[in-house]
């Protein structure tokens, strides 16, 4: 399995997929601050030239770590199944379950590797342009990584099972777009009648890492992870998430068809 992961982070880190992909979105991270600041020169009563403002558009939507990272797998797996590169690698004798245990490797690695970046330049055009000053501080932005850091694993991870169960790559999408988004707002709305879905609600990641869980604005900043029972609320939720994705992709691709 050691030499398929090898094989993959070649392909993948020698390919142009990734880095088009860091580049388009570390791009319009630096030009929104870089517009915030031109906007605050312009006008020095706008209220949005500040770091509060540019971190908050982070801190008050964690699951656009998940988000990102399940684009980037389904960019570099989406078409494994159609374009015959999973029957060629079985072929090699890498049975089904290393071949997905490698794809969430590599898909991690390479997620891990475009956050990185693209975070790092906006925390740096960030404090370099932009007045410090709100209730949204760096801190808090950096701190939501290790929170939301196993969520977004098994955001990846789901991915690579959604995309590699279903033939359409669309009828995957979707599906995914329904396990993280659409049931969990199911049983929000339903735990607003029932006191016991409502509590069973609130440990789906979309519903806590939402403002259905949080409040983050120009004026206050309350996160799901700013105290230390919350910080374990998202770690205890991301571990049981990426650990149940996992199980359900080896047991499921490794009776799956070629």
């Amino acid at each position: 399995m050691m030499n398929y992961i090898k094989s993959e982070l070649y392909r993948v880190f020698h390919g142009r997929e990734i880095y088009g992909f860091t580049g388009i979105l570390a791009a319009l991270a630096v030009l929104f601050n870089v517009v915030s600041h031109i906007f605050q020169i312009i006008d020095v009563q706008f209220l949005y030239g500040n770091t509060s403002f540019s971190y908050s558009n982070i801190v008050a939507s964690p699951m656009l770590f998940g988000m990102m990272g399940a684009i980037v797998a389904m960019s570099l797996y989406e078409g494994n199944r159609r374009n015959g590169n999973l029957k060629n690698t079985v072929a090699f004798g890498i049975s089904r379950t290393e071949i997905f245990i490698g794809e969430c490797v590599v898909s991690l690695l390479a997620s891990i590797f475009a956050m990185i970046f693209i975070v790092a330049l906006y925390i740096l055009s960030a404090e370099t342009l932009l007045e410090h000053a709100g209730p949204v501080e760096l801190k808090d932005l950096l701190t939501e990584i290790p929170a939301v850091f196993l969520v977004a694993a098994a955001c990846v991870i789901s991915a690579i099972v959604c995309i590699e169960m279903f033939a359409k790559s669309t009828t995957g999408i979707i599906a995914w777009v329904a396990i993280w988004f659409f049931i969990p707002s199911i049983f929000f709305y339903l735990g607003l009648r029932f006191d016991a879905v409502y509590k069973l609600a609130m440990w789906l990641p979309h519903n806590f890492l939402s403002s259905r869980g949080m409040i983050v604005n120009m004026r206050q900043c309350i996160t799901a992870w700013g105290t230390a029972q919350g910080m374990i609320k998202c770690l205890i939720t991301g571990g049981v998430n990426t650990l149940f994705f996992l199980i359900a992709g080896t047991v499921l691709l490794r009776k799956r068809e070629l």
